[in-house]
């Protein structure tokens, strides 16, 4: 199948001002579909959702909807998505929550290799008592090494949190690898998924973690 470059470029309305936009890894261009779909939501539905009433009820299938899609996109179900205003913000909820339950001592593993979203969040977790540590990459191969991670994991390991692709050199880690590690040290794995979903179709089954913010 050969890929219509026309076609493709004709569904984002930005790109008519004849501008390439290489900043897309701070923030994206969307199709016209997206802020068509926003604004009839917006102007159709925007109230509580689930009530006794049409656009209350309407609302609430939307949003439904908007559940089965994305899950549908990532290999996941649907009561296992979780909507939020930006994934900066579900980061800092989840590693809020998360924290609530650890106890001092408790480890979580961030990398120097993340974007700040998934990465300042949970070091910030240190004041509360957790000791973090930090998977670096190979200075060589600005990559990050699985052996490296088996040397940082314990018994005390909580979280292990990671990025799927890095927002600067482009390099995908190796989840499932990842995942079983973490997974037999008794941890959990979080990983950053927002420059990765757009570039690699996204199983998160075969991936193994148990978050995957996108």
């Amino acid at each position: 199948m050969t890929f219509d470059v026309a076609f493709a470029r004709s569904l984002f309305p930005q790109l008519a001002d004849g501008f390439a936009y290489f900043d897309n890894a701070g923030g994206t261009l969307v199709p016209a579909s997206v802020p068509r779909r926003m604004a009839a939501f917006m102007t159709e539905c925007q109230v509580q959702p689930k009530g006794a009433y049409g656009p209350s009820a309407e609302a609430a299938r939307r949003l439904d909807e908007a559940k089965l899609r994305m899950a549908e996109l990532i290999g996941a179900e649907a009561d296992e998505i979780v909507l939020g205003h930006s994934t900066t913000m579900n980061v800092y909820v989840l590693s809020h929550a998360v924290g609530a339950g650890l106890k001092p001592g408790d480890e979580v593993i961030v990398t120097n290799a993340d974007h700040e979203a998934n990465n300042g969040a949970w070091r910030r977790l240190a004041e509360a008592g957790a000791v973090v540590k930090e998977w670096r990459v190979h200075p060589d191969t600005a990559e990050l090494g699985l052996e490296d991670l088996q040397a940082l994991l314990s018994e005390r390991t909580r979280v292990v949190a990671v990025t799927h692709c890095s927002n600067v050199t482009g390099s995908f880690n190796d989840l499932p690898a990842i995942a079983a590690l973490a997974h037999a040290a008794g941890a959990i794995v979080v990983a950053d998924g927002v420059a990765g979903a757009p570039h690699r179709h996204v199983d998160v089954k075969a991936l193994g973690v148990d978050v995957y913010l996108c």
